[in-house]
């Protein structure tokens, strides 16, 4: 008929399922009935928080703040293969965050990389291979430095985790560095925030001289942790990696 629009051709997928995964190590997940593609969001694990203390000499104690540990990376991936079916699964490792360091010279410890891995299907009792990713991997951030005289944690200062393989790969926000000291207190460096995951741990306050100045852990996910602040206290946990799959038929 003259003047009529024709219909949009332009399907609207739905949004059938979310799913957080957050336990450390391997995981998978499976295929609901229904779903045309999926959406994944991953985060590394963030890199633990350098140790703070002091060093007496002829010129009375200096302190040392630790630095705060890098962020996970980030990771965001549409998936839609031409043969997904219901029950096919999915297989991730899920990095776990460094410890903060509590003995000093070592720095605190990476966090570990998470990172999907195949596409799967079980038939006929036996497992088929529908697809390996080579790639996809939300990096781990790496731990702050400790004292004394800067001591590094992991392969670099305190970098965030490298991100490769997504539509979006963000690398991990660096922690702050340990750069300071003196004859008061020191603040402790802040871990690196996650792209749009957690927040580092505040670095140890320095308001509370001589006290102990404690560090926060970094928020899940991702999140580094925060490097003590003076007087000989550790540096925060970095917050465990996490997975969000979203499946849409």
């Amino acid at each position: 008929m003259l003047g009529a629009s024709r219909g949009s051709k332009t399907r609207e997928y739905q949004l059938l399922s979310t799913t957080n995964i957050t336990s450390t190590g391997s995981q998978t997940y499976s295929i609901p009935a229904g779903t045309i593609y999926v959406e994944i969001e991953m985060w590394g694990g963030g890199g633990g928080g350098g140790f703070a203390g002091s060093q007496g000499g002829r010129a009375g104690t200096t302190y040392y703040n630790g630095g705060g540990g890098g962020a996970g990376g980030y990771v965001k991936l549409t998936y839609r293969p031409s043969n997904m079916q219901s029950g096919d699964e999915l297989s991730f490792t899920v990095g776990a965050g460094g410890a903060g360091d509590s003995t000093a010279n070592f720095g605190g410890t990476n966090g570990s990389a998470t990172t999907l891995s195949t596409h799967t299907r079980d038939e006929d009792e036996s497992v088929t291979s529908i697809h390996s990713f080579s790639s996809v991997s939300a990096g781990g951030g790496n731990g702050g430095q400790s004292v004394p005289g800067g001591i590094v944690g992991g392969s670099g200062f305190s970098n965030g985790g490298v991100s490769t393989g997504g539509d979006t790969s963000t690398n991990g926000g660096a922690g702050a560095s340990r750069l300071s000291s003196g004859s008061s207190g020191i603040a402790g460096g802040d871990g690196g925030d996650a792209p749009n995951g957690g927040a580092g741990g505040d670095g140890g306050d320095a308001s509370g001289f001589p006290a102990a100045m404690q560090a926060d852990a970094g928020v899940v996910p991702g999140g580094g942790g925060g490097g003590g602040g003076s007087a000989q206290t550790n540096g925060g946990a970095g917050a465990n990696g996490k997975v969000t799959v979203k499946a849409y038929g």
